[in-house]
């Protein structure tokens, strides 16, 4: 009897989901610093971490950045930055639901642009189940943000808007990037023109560091670049909006570590945004229908 075998384009989602979780991680510890930095410094402190990260790693693999495609390169780490940048301003100006369910749109962006530039196909059941993970991901958020200002179309608004379509193209590009190039240096595009992006707004507006912002801006920082290195690596065996269904597990990392450590209230109807977020996932990727129908035994010889 053969043991289970992902398809290719499977064996990046638990990657996705574990990358989610980490997102949700280093949400977390930026819903910590809301107020004590600026915008500008929180963007520069995830990407400094990523940068001093990358200098040890290419020595200890003993390998050198690939700049196979010089100006996709780039492109990726410009929309990245500059995506970055708007969602801490969508954070700054709304409450933190509101902002996070305007950047949660990314993935719609993203499978219009593969369409459009990678030639991606979306098919029914992924189709279905990137609208029930964004359907999810909204509930999560509504159910714990019943109490945050009215989401009105001024300046934080259209930054989160903004923010999911520069994130969207970002992603397109890793996915046409990581046919050649490895997750290293993709994510070095990412924290070298990312830090670029945030560093004027930083030195515009600076706030004091104290040691508890600088740990809680160190582990934000090392959660992100955790996560921004496995969503990288396992953008190379998913299609974009394969990669979108499954980030949209973030929301609902966030809320559950949002009641677990920062004594959010734990809404019925964020609970069940949850369910319909993970089934949404399952139902995406195909895993749902392996689950509910069993595999088929295989057949025995004949007097056996």
């Amino acid at each position: 009897m053969t043991g289970f075998v992902l398809p290719e384009r499977w064996r990046g989602l638990p990657l996705l989901v574990l990358s989610s979780f980490l997102f949700a991680v280093m949400a977390l510890f930026a819903r910590m610093l809301s107020g004590q930095l600026s915008v500008g410094q929180v963007v520069c402190g995830r990407f400094a971490v990523g940068l001093v990260f990358l200098a040890g790693y290419f020595p200890a693999m003993r390998r050198k950045p690939r700049f196979g495609r010089p100006v996709l390169w780039a492109l990726r780490g410009i929309f990245g930055g500059t995506s970055v940048y708007l969602y801490f301003v969508c954070i700054d100006r709304l409450a933190v639901g509101p902002a996070v369910l305007l950047n949660s749109c990314w993935p719609i962006y993203g499978a219009i642009l593969g369409f459009f530039f990678l030639g991606e196909r979306v098919s029914g059941n992924l189709l279905g189940g990137l609208v029930a993970a964004t359907v999810g991901a909204g509930l999560v958020i509504w159910g714990t943000s019943l109490e945050t200002p009215t989401l009105a179309f001024g300046v934080g608004a259209w930054a989160g808007v903004l923010s999911a379509v520069f994130s969207g193209a970002a992603v397109v590009v890793l996915r046409a990037l990581r046919n050649d190039t490895d997750a290293a240096t993709v994510f070095l595009s990412f924290c070298f023109f990312g830090l670029l992006v945030g560093l004027p707004f930083a030195l515009a507006d600076w706030r004091p560091l104290t040691a508890q912002t600088s740990l809680v801006l160190l582990a934000m920082g090392i959660s992100s670049t955790a996560g921004q290195m496995l969503f990288t690596y396992a953008m190379g065996h998913v299609s974009t909006a394969l990669g979108g269904v499954g980030s949209q597990l973030t929301p609902a990392f966030s809320w559950v570590l949002g009641a677990l450590f920062l004594a959010e209230p734990v809404a019925p109807l964020a609970l069940l945004g949850a369910a319909v977020c993970v089934g949404g996932v399952l139902w995406g990727t195909g895993l749902l229908g392996k689950l509910l129908v069993p595999a088929p035994k295989p057949l025995g010889r004949p007097g056996t």
